[in-house]
């Protein structure tokens, strides 16, 4: 398996924080994207960051504010693992 494929939720939290210029510790799991102020911007920031690192292509248009952190991160993680198939 390619390591570079690979994103723990600590990794993908950092991610967002850096990204909305907040503390890690207001991105939790069961944080909902629109009370952390995450907008279809940021999301689109988000997951270009992630792209970059991993290579991996992230379905955007299956994202919702009224989401959750972890939401967005199994999304990810799911388009991270079919990018390995």
């Amino acid at each position: 398996m390619d390591n570079t494929l690979q994103l723990t939720f600590e990794q993908f939290a950092v991610i967002i924080a850096e990204k909305l210029r907040i503390p890690r510790e207001q991105v939790q799991p069961e944080t909902v994207l629109k009370d952390i102020d995450i907008d279809s911007l940021a999301i689109i920031e988000v997951m270009l960051a992630v792209e970059s690192q991993s290579g991996a292509s992230i379905p955007i248009e299956e994202v919702s504010t009224d989401g959750t952190v972890e939401d967005l991160y199994q999304l990810t993680v799911a388009a991270l693992d079919a990018s390995l198939k």
